[in-house]
């Protein structure tokens, strides 16, 4: 291509950095000084950590989306939400996913599928998010109350939970992604329906 040039990309070099907040195993932030590849230097890039999490679309074997309605504090709304929670350390994310399907529904599947893992901020850090489709979801035992969240559990069909994203009921970015990634054609019709 006439006048391009190519490009190096090169990682920054971290100078210095210092830590502001351990709430560990939740919160860690710290600021950095930086430098770029072309030498220039910034002296307050802040960073956090914060632990990975699973997050699961969970589907009956009658094909009914196993889904929350929760209160989330940071955006400090009632929304719709997968069942799913953060990795304990050196646990493989598949084990964590099977592990918090269980604990928050009291349900297992019978078939697996790793959407991958991304990242949630690429440029302060934060957390990896670890995506999966389980299938044949049955209930083999009664779920675990101990989160902070007060959670109503529901079993959505295909066009209940499609009419519930196109009234905002579901505002978490992580969360539509999943479904984006089951339902791609489908999510990309509601969202873009008028009204």
């Amino acid at each position: 291509m006439p006048g391009h040039r190519p490009y190096h990309h090169r990682p920054w070099t971290v100078l210095r950095s210092r830590e502001l907040v351990d709430a560990d195993p939740f919160l860690k932030v710290r600021v950095e000084t930086v430098e770029l590849p072309d030498g220039r230097r910034i002296d307050d890039y802040y960073q956090f950590d914060q632990p990975s999490f699973a997050c699961i679309f969970a589907e009956t074997a009658d094909g009914r989306i196993v889904i929350y309605r929760q209160y989330r504090h940071g955006p400090r709304k009632v929304g719709l939400v997968f069942p799913g929670g953060h990795l304990s350390p050196g646990e493989e994310p598949l084990a964590a996913a099977k592990r918090e399907l269980m604990e928050e529904t009291g349900m297992e599947a019978t078939a697996w599928t790793d959407l991958g893992a991304y990242i949630v901020n690429a440029n302060q850090g934060g957390a990896w998010s670890h995506m999966f489709h389980a299938t044949g979801c049955r209930r083999v035992t009664d779920p675990i109350a101990d989160d902070l969240e007060d959670t109503e559990i529901l079993f959505l069909t295909r066009a209940e939970l499609l009419e519930a994203i196109g009234r905002g009921e579901m505002h978490l970015l992580t969360q539509i992604a999943l479904v984006s990634m089951v339902w791609q054609a489908d999510i990309a019709r509601v969202l873009s329906s008028p009204g």
